[in-house]
């Protein structure tokens, strides 16, 4: 039987799923790789993978303008499920009667808004990047230990290997069983702890999430299997 809140009406209801979605995606879809290539006169829509991504940038406009591009994609996947959790609890009465679910859904509604956005930004008709690095920014956004662990295991591959497309094949698949860990205090939550709505909501979002970045990089698992996948740096 599902529990009516008498707090929450359609207007409640529209706030907690369209907020994020429309926060989530404008953010995601802000396009600082392309800003970085229209600024020396390059389209990476047009040029080498045509991903306007970190990798893509660092190939063919230049390692400063890499790391800035890195950080901007980084910073909005934090900022998605912050800012959205901020709006929505401010536009909505806070109440103890209010469900377990409203707010990490309102976050994980954000966080998958802003892959989209990111690889489907409309400000450059609905062309990005493989959402990698905002991919892991919203775990950041979620929960920071998860986003961290999954960070580290990308640039050690991408070090060890040479290949940041392996690097986030490796690093975020992993990410919904790191999530899982870390919400639920590695396996020792109560059956009856309000948390586990949490977890579970967060553990699904980086298994669908997770799916769709792989997803992205299916012409990248090719060239890897095939030994034509170009190294970092490589033009």
């Amino acid at each position: 039987m599902i529990k009516v809140y008498s707090n929450l009406n359609i207007v409640n209801y529209l706030i907690i799923f369209l907020v994020p979605l429309l926060v989530g995606y404008f953010m995601g879809a802000l396009p600082f790789g392309y800003w970085a290539g229209k600024l020396k006169g390059i389209d990476l829509t047009k040029e080498g993978s045509g991903s306007t991504g970190t990798t893509n940038v660092l190939r063919l406009v230049g390692k400063k303008e890499a790391f800035f591009v890195l950080l901007g994609d980084f910073l909005k996947g934090v900022l998605a499920p912050i800012v959205s959790k901020l709006v929505v609890a401010s536009l909505l009465v806070t109440s103890a009667e209010n469900p377990s679910w409203m707010l990490p859904l309102v976050g994980v509604l954000a966080s998958f808004a802003a892959l989209l956005g990111h690889v489907k930004s409309c400000w450059i008709g609905f062309k990005g990047g493989k959402a990698v690095a905002t991919g892991v920014g919203t775990m950041f956004g979620l929960d920071w230990r998860v986003g961290l662990v999954t960070a580290i295991i990308w640039g050690s591959t991408v070090v060890l290997s040479k290949y940041s497309s392996l690097g986030a094949l490796v690093a975020v698949p992993l990410s919904p069983l790191t999530m899982y860990f870390f919400q639920s205090d590695y396996f020792k939550l109560l059956p009856n702890s309000p948390l586990i709505t949490q977890t579970l909501i967060y553990t699904a979002y980086c298994l669908v999430g997770a799916i769709y970045i792989v997803y992205k990089h299916r012409a990248n698992i090719k060239r890897l299997i095939e030994g034509t996948e170009p190294k970092v740096g490589k033009k």
